[in-house]
């Protein structure tokens, strides 16, 4: 169990709710605060001021009064006009990531909501409420069409994720034993005014590629063990002269992948893509380490539009307008750990097109005994090439474009989901490009009959155990598919 209180959440917690569907409880202090914030908030209101979405319309249409009567109407809308995206469900992780964020946020007081609604969604995640939101596209300000899928379910609208189908909400609330929640003034407006769902996909994101490329370094070291060539470029020291601390934990690590293989020694200039591993590798782990501090930070604080603020430094008590919304954080460092990401296999490819080369690697040509009449795993280099072409495409940033809607209101956008769902489809070609290396690498020890060392011994017993040795031609595709599920399991990092 976990008590959550108004300080945010930390990254392990997260981790441990999102994905180990630990049970979360509230701090009583902590929904005393929310309650009296919520005190406040509707005493301010009552003095006749215009509220955003609360007794105004919203966007352009924030000169329109809303009436009494109509604000739970408005509220309610909030959660079921806005909701038209078309894409794919976004993973369950995600979503489930979002709702914790959005409670955490709602904790601090600020977004003026009830102890009722924060005791609510503890329940759904208790519940493991799974609600089905479309990826995109989504071109508003902020995240308020995939918050209005995912929060619409708590009114029995859209549907939920249950056992593995797409369940009408309204069915999935009775049969889960839960019920309706019907928003009060303010908190239609604070469900879908926000940016959870940037952190929440920045988290899997950063995680994603982190797997990967220690999976790539692995398959770096493999790879210069089964050609012998010189490994000098690996070493930590070398790496200290040029202090990037980033590169020296790539070169530690190849360092100890490579213990026992005899490759410190003088040796031929190896090509650049060889020597240049920790650099590319370092660079993923740099634009990792500003994701994670960046997420770190958001995990702690609270994105809702307006909040509601005591007086304080000189100024008095009211609603206050946010930007917090504009993930545009959160996207350009997801677009830089695209873009290192990409380069990395720019590296791979090259590494694997040096491999299939006699002249580099010192191993038969295409890595076949009987070239020219075989053609041995050449085909798996011409997959990585279109896979490398797909990520330079993908890496394009959707960070540049702005167009604007609402009547002028909404007039600029981050586009996180775009952003994300090209950080995702890259870290597929990554995937899948690092599954052919590694079938390919499985064939160059085999014709090497170098002994791996201990340290790379397990990855090698691994290969061996899913990719028979390619002795006649066959189709690769099973293996490459094979080998990319342990890749996907992280089954090659240490």
């Amino acid at each position: 169990m976990i008590e959550l209180g108004g300080d945010g959440l930390a990254r392990p917690d997260y981790v441990r709710i999102v994905r180990g569907h630990v049970q979360v409880m509230i701090a009583k202090e902590t929904l005393a605060a929310v309650s009296a914030r919520r005190s406040r908030l509707l005493a301010h209101i009552e003095t006749g001021v215009a509220a955003y979405g609360v007794t105004t319309g919203l966007g352009s249409l924030a000169g329109v009064a809303v009436s009494t009567d109509d604000q739970d109407e408005l509220q309610r809308s909030l959660l079921t006009a806005r909701a038209a995206g078309l894409g794919p469900p976004l993973p369950g992780e995600v979503v489930r990531g979002a709702i914790a964020i959005r409670l955490s946020g709602f904790l601090q007081g600020a977004a003026g909501v009830t102890p009722e609604l924060c005791r609510h969604l503890a329940s759904l995640l208790n519940a493991g409420w799974s609600p089905v939101v479309p990826n995109g596209p989504y071109g508003a300000a902020g995240e308020i069409g995939p918050l209005a899928h995912l929060f619409q379910t708590l009114l029995g609208e859209g549907a939920v994720s249950l056992d593995g189908r797409e369940v009408p909400a309204a069915a999935a609330l009775v049969r889960e034993g839960l019920r309706r929640y019907e928003p009060r003034p303010k908190e239609g407006l604070a469900l879908v005014n926000g940016s959870p769902f940037a952190t929440a996909l920045g988290i899997r994101l950063a995680d994603r590629a982190r797997g990967l490329v220690a999976t790539a370094t692995a398959a770096a070291a493999l790879g210069l063990a089964v050609t012998g060539t010189g490994a000098r470029a690996a070493s930590p020291r070398v790496g200290a002269l040029a202090r990037d601390r980033y590169a020296v934990a790539v070169q530690e690590e190849l360092a100890a992948l490579l213990a026992g293989e005899d490759l410190f020694g003088e040796a031929r200039q190896p090509p650049v893509s060889a020597r240049v591993i920790p650099q590319v590798h370092g660079a993923v782990l740099r634009a990792l380490a500003g994701l994670d501090a960046l997420l770190a930070e958001r995990l702690r604080g609270t994105t809702d539009s307006p909040v509601y603020l005591d007086a304080g430094d000189g100024e008095e008590a009211g609603l206050y307008p946010s930007g917090a919304f504009h993930a545009i954080d959160v996207v350009l460092a997801v677009e830089s750990v695209t873009t290192a990401c990409c380069h990395a296999l720019n590296l791979l490819e090259k590494r694997l097109h040096r491999l299939l080369e006699p002249q580099f690697s010192g191993l038969p040509a295409q890595l076949t005994d009987r070239p020219g009449v075989q053609a041995g795993v050449v085909a798996l280099h011409k997959t990585v090439v279109g896979l490398a072409a797909e990520a330079r495409t993908l890496a394009a940033p959707a960070s540049i474009h702005s167009i604007e809607t609402s009547g002028g209101q909404e007039d600029v956008q981050s586009f996180a989901f775009l952003a994300a769902a090209r950080a995702d489809a890259s870290l597929d070609a990554l995937e899948a490009a690092l599954a052919c290396e590694l079938v390919a690498l499985r064939q160059a020890a085999h014709l090497a009959e170098r002994p791996a060392g201990a340290p790379l011994r397990r990855v090698v017993d691994l290969l061996g155990a899913e990719v028979p040795p390619v002795d006649r031609d066959r189709t690769l595709a099973p293996d490459v598919a094979r080998v990319r599920a342990l890749v996907a399991g992280e089954a090659f990092n240490r």
